[in-house]
């Protein structure tokens, strides 16, 4: 960059720096102030663009850019988060408050966990006789729905009546079922757009697998509909370092800029029609694509730059970056917190500052440097991202992203050529289908090095946060001094892990529950390495959950039985942490249900140790013993043949329930099983069915934990489990109302924390 340059991009840096803190301030906000404090903002934003355009190159102008900033993205940002905070309030408050919406549909309907799940722009909202602020996209859930429902088609407006669920700041609406949704309005303009071209697709591929596989690929790609790739397929694109192939970003941008742009110039067209082609056929592939924020940064730069041409000035292309963000910011404040976003403005500025330089300074041809610093520069860009918001790390995405660019461009015009001949000649679309599924399989050949291995980081505490946004602000400064904030940079991304990795654990307190969102997790103390009891629904939570515990290997895995609340995340788990055993009620190991769970075994070379009643094995150094159920009768109700087990541990011993109910309490009680224990993991998530009072009795337990999670929706632990607990004296804890929480022997005596 040269000083010139340099000295042009600072004061568009400051207020983009300005707004970006301003807004990410916004968001963390808890009180917002009236609206004319929001107007006074925006006039002093204003003026101080004003004056600071005036003060010429001082240090007074300069704080006068950064000041303009900060008071312009306040002023856009409080007012948003007024709206979040009124609606977390209703959500805490109210949280059955039905809510009256309309919305259009932005994309295809995909299975969830109660029904069907889509993305909408709402319009409209209404809980009681008031309104209400929502999100302008979020996702509606009905519940009840299956693959033949009848639902609203994509691109279509509807009516309906749904609760607010999940995160009060990250909200859905899930309607009870799908009579609650009505379709008012036939699909139109983009949105049937999108959906013709999908269908096309679809229509072309026929009942080809390998051409149904590129259909969904080429929808993904062309129209942003990653609704119909399959969770395993998409996964498959993360664990190879190349999720970034699949959202409509700078890369699928460019090369449809480049193709029309060759195209126009080989028929004979001036510069200035080619690029009036571009401009009018990139911002209509963006919106085609689903107007992500990546899509529509990179179209921003794009017609910044073409329009900058056309009247003859050059454009540097960092400041088409930061005017680019800086809009989208201040038109849409809520997008700070979007992990899109972040990584295509962090991503897009960390290429055009650093590539040309690190290019420049290796010792190779020209066009092998750059093939080399794009996906070096692009990785240690999105690492700490990719950490914050995924808590994973993948190392071998820098080389899947070496091999895989010269495949990435022939997959995209693939892609592009079969979404267009599908609607002008769909036996011809067929052929380039087949041809995309042999591209493709090619670039995710490429993602074997990154397949290898996959870790689970910890949360990144809010200090080294803070110390890489200053990096990260430093390091994209315009200027000599940035190359030690990027030094430093580099240096925090390669060794922080290295780091982690040789801290010793901080071992356990005592029995822990995971605060997962759905189901039970809960983490045992053994003599060897930890035991792990379930492991929640989503995929990689518990294991997330298990590395801010600093813990890097278990010494088992207990499964209770084969709900996905239970054993959801175990796979993930047990491919990460590697126990040594598996443990899980004997009629699992012929259920087709539990069969990701034995194979992910199978890979991680976990011995697979079947329980019944009456057995009694080791599990890292803890005793179990089987109390539930038996081998050979077990009963036909999945909850109630779930795992009862006894397990000691240092100091004491954990009883396990699982999902079981007061019918089987009572047989074991009865049975004079040994039930009398220090710590009882309560059964059926603290429901009113489970935990009787003789089963109480029978237990005497120290201390009660709940396994009831976090926004789950059956409002466990019940207030009848909660008032048997009180009448007994009995000291409870759960994730619900407490987070991270467990017992812990003080002495002779067992207590509950926190």
């Amino acid at each position: 960059m040269t000083p010139g340059a340099a000295q042009a991009l600072r004061p568009l840096y400051l207020v983009a720096a300005g707004a970006g803190l301003a807004t990410a301030g916004a968001h963390l906000a808890v009180v917002t102030g009236p609206s004319a404090a929001h107007w006074a903002l925006a006039a002093a934003g204003i003026a101080a663009l004003l004056l600071a355009a005036r003060a010429g190159d001082s240090r007074r102008a300069a704080l006068l850019w950064l000041a303009a900033g900060l008071a312009m993205g306040s002023a856009r940002g409080l007012p948003v988060r007024q709206q979040q905070l009124g609606t977390a309030a209703i959500m805490l408050h109210n949280s059955d408050a039905a809510v009256r919406f309309r919305a259009r549909i932005e994309d295809g309907w995909a299975p969830s966990r109660w029904g069907r799940r889509t993305r909408v722009r709402v319009t409209a909202a209404r809980v009681g006789s008031g309104t209400i602020a929502l999100p302008t996209r979020l996702s509606l859930e009905v519940r009840g729905a299956g693959p033949g429902t009848p639902l609203p088609r994509p691109g279509s407006l509807c009516s309906g009546l749904a609760s607010l669920r999940g995160d009060p700041f990250r909200p859905f609406l899930a309607a009870a079922s799908p009579r609650l949704i009505v379709e008012t309005a036939a699909p139109t303009g983009i949105g049937a757009l999108r959906n013709g071209g999908v269908h096309a697709l679809l229509r072309a591929a026929g009942t080809s697998p390998p051409r149904i596989r590129a259909a969904e690929l080429a929808s993904a790609l062309v129209f942003g509909r990653r609704e119909l790739l399959p969770r395993t397929r998409r996964d498959r694109w993360r664990l190879s370092g190349l999720a970034h192939v699949l959202a409509v970003s700078g890369l699928h941008v460019g090369l449809l800029g480049g193709m029309l742009w060759l195209a126009a110039i080989a028929l004979g067209a001036s510069p200035n029609a080619g690029r009036l082609l571009v401009l009018a056929v990139v911002p209509s592939y963006a919106l085609l694509a689903g107007a992500s924020p990546s899509a529509i940064r990179a179209t921003a730069m794009v017609v910044l730059y073409l329009v900058a041409r056309m009247m003859g000035r050059p454009i540097v292309p960092m400041a088409a970056v930061l005017l680019a963000a800086t809009g989208m910011l201040l038109i849409d404040p809520s997008l700070i917190a979007s992990v899109s976003f972040q990584l295509t403005v962090g991503i897009t500025a960390a290429l055009v500052r650093w590539v040309p330089a690190v290019s420049a300074a290796l010792p190779l041809p020209r066009w092998l440097a750059a093939a080399v610093s794009v996906p070096v520069v692009a990785q240690l860009a999105a690492a700490p991202l990719v950490a914050w918001h995924f808590r994973t790390l993948i190392p071998g995405a820098v080389v899947a992203n070496l091999l895989a660019p010269l495949l990435l461009g022939p997959t995209l015009l693939a892609a592009f050529l079969a979404a267009v001949l599908a609607l002008l000649a769909p036996a011809a679309a067929g052929v380039t289908l087949r041809l995309l599924d042999l591209l493709s399989r090619a670039v995710l050949a490429c993602g074997l090095p990154a397949r290898a291995h996959m870790g689970i980081v910890p949360l990144v505490p809010v200090g080294v946060t803070a110390l890489l946004i200053v990096l990260a602000l430093a390091a994209l400064w315009p200027g000599r001094r940035a190359r030690l904030a990027a030094a430093v940079w580099v240096v925090a991304v390669l060794f922080t892990p290295l780091v982690w990795r040789l801290l010793p654990s901080p071992g356990l307190r005592g029995p822990t529950l995971l605060p997962v969102r759905d189901g039970l997790a809960a983490v045992l103390p053994a003599p060897g390495d930890p035991v792990l009891l379930d492991g929640g629904r989503l995929p990689d939570e518990a294991a997330r959950l298990l590395a801010d515990l600093h813990i890097r290997r278990l010494g088992a895995v207990i499964a209770s039985h084969t709900d996905e609340d239970h054993c959801g995340g175990l796979p993930t788990v047990i491919g990460l942490l590697q126990p040594r055993r598996l443990l899980l009620p004997a009629w699992m190991t012929t259920d087709p249900a539990a069969v990701p769970l034995l194979r992910a075994a199978r890979r991680a070379g976990a011995a697979v140790v079947p329980l019944a009643r009456q057995l009694r094995v080791s599990a890292a150094g803890d005793s179990v013993t089987v109390l539930w159920p038996s081998f050979r009768h077990p009963p036909s109700r999945e909850n109630d043949r779930s795992l009862v087990a006894r397990i000691s541990i240092p100091g004491g011993s954990v009883l396990v329930t699982s999902d079981t109910s007061s019918r089987v309490e009572r047989v074991l009680a009865a049975r004079r099983a040994p039930l009398a224990t220090e710590v009882l993991i309560a059964g059926h998530h603290g429901s009113a069915s489970s935990t009787s009072m003789s089963f109480l009795r029978a237990v005497h337990p120290a201390c009660v934990l709940i396994p009831a999670a976090p926004w789950n929706t059956h409002h466990h632990p019940s207030p009848a489990t909660l008032a048997r607990l009180h009448r007994r004296r009995i000291p409870w804890r759960a994730p619900k109302t407490s987070g991270l929480c467990g017992a812990e022997r003080i002495g002779e005596r067992w207590r509950c924390w926190p």
